[in-house]
């Protein structure tokens, strides 16, 4: 428990108030924890792996939030919320493992102890933070900028394994369509900005990319 980055200063009494309410649960590559709009879905805290956070709309097509690695959690927010509703939906991405825990008692246990409410604001405002930054990428940035800054932060990703991104996932992690995204990157590669050999995309001038991005 002490290995998940909301908790890793909490005192052993309430670890071990936490550790008695949650379960660990395994999920497959892709497979779905749990769906927009699910009434009462657990809080869940990834312990191995990487989970997609998201949100769909009708016709199918996918933006994708929040990448989460281990230590951080997800649905959190349902759980102080006038409604308990997940506002998004989760997958598993590779083999994953998640720490589990009911909304009545992660309310319980963050009204029985402080250090546990104070642990959940913190890392529940800077879950905002990333949103805020997320928004204004997507209202103000173009998609040769948003996609320059997504190649930037995964060459400085350190994790793994690494996710292997397909063109369709980067599109809905940038908020755009697969199509653009591939002719995007050609048009970079042209430019002399990237190397592109087969799935895999080397950058070759990092400092022409930044001024892309914006940064």
């Amino acid at each position: 428990m002490r290995g998940l980055a909301p908790f890793a200063a909490l005192e052993p009494a309430a670890l071990e108030a936490l550790g008695q309410i949650s379960a660990l649960r395994r999920y497959d590559d892709g497979e779905i924890i749990l769906l927009e709009g699910d009434a009462e879905a657990p809080a869940f805290f990834v312990i191995e792996g990487a989970v997609r956070v998201y949100r769909s709309n009708l016709e199918g097509r996918e933006q994708t939030l929040i990448i989460l690695r281990p230590g951080e959690g997800m649905n959190l927010p349902a759980a102080f919320a006038d409604t308990s509703l997940a506002p998004c939906s989760a997958a598993a991405v590779g083999p994953t493992q998640a720490l589990v825990i009911g909304l009545r008692d992660l309310r319980e246990a963050a009204r029985l102890w402080p250090s546990i409410a104070l642990a959940l604001l913190r890392h529940l405002a800077n879950r905002l933070q990333h949103l805020t930054a997320l928004t204004y990428d997507l209202s103000l940035l173009s998609v040769r900028a948003r996609l320059a800054r997504f190649l930037l932060a995964q060459s400085r990703e350190t994790s793994t394994p690494p996710i292997r991104w397909t063109h369709a996932q980067i599109a809905a992690r940038i908020g755009t369509v697969r199509v653009v995204v591939s002719r995007t990157l050609s048009a970079l590669a042209e430019e002399g900005v990237l190397r592109l050999d087969r799935q895999r995309i080397e950058i070759v001038d990092p400092d022409a990319l930044e001024q892309i991005a914006e940064v």
